[in-house]
């Protein structure tokens, strides 16, 4: 299990992604993204507000969510569960191991701010948060089945926590001790 895991790993981040597969996952990828806004716009949840911080503040926050949650969650939540696309995987597989993965991906949240992230604990029971989650958990989960780098995943994952963060509001949402 443990050699699996750790190929797995290796696969992820030494796959490249090809033209032609950038050419069939951004369709359906921006058709999730565009789901994505119209949910967070039409319950209030997203709204246009750049924070006001500084920049080094604004840079700060861009680099750290590059690194938690972004690359983090997607080694936890994709690499580690998903079978990589070298494993020849069945179409049944990919799909249990993907609902398996985006499943574990929303309990992670309220977890994550009844535990360790305090800041975040009203933000991640929040329904409307949940599903965007899961709606972003698709997106990362079909992209890293399709391509099997972790590069795209992880892009995707962090361009939206910075974008929520410093241009939806999102960072209002958590509670700064």
């Amino acid at each position: 299990m443990l050699q699996l895991l750790k190929k797995r790993l290796h696969l992820a981040f030494t796959t490249s992604i090809n033209a032609d597969q950038l050419k069939r996952i951004l369709p359906p990828l921006f058709g999730l993204i565009a789901l994505l806004l119209i949910i967070g716009f039409k319950t209030d949840f997203l709204k246009i507000r750049l924070i006001s911080k500084t920049w080094i503040e604004i840079i700060k926050i861009t680099i750290i969510s590059l690194i938690v949650p972004s690359l983090s969650e997607e080694i936890f939540f994709r690499v580690l569960f998903l079978p990589h696309p070298s494993e020849n995987p069945s179409t049944k597989s990919q799909i249990i191991w993907g609902l398996v993965s985006v499943i574990l991906f929303i309990i992670y949240h309220p977890f994550q701010g009844m535990t360790w992230n305090h800041s975040g604990q009203d933000v991640f029971i929040n329904p409307i948060f949940l599903s965007l989650a899961s709606l972003l958990g698709v997106v990362c989960t079909i992209t890293y089945l399709k391509t099997g780098s972790i590069l795209l995943s992880v892009i995707i994952h962090w361009l939206a926590v910075v974008i929520w963060l410093v241009m939806l509001d999102g960072l209002s949402k958590f509670i700064l001790y």
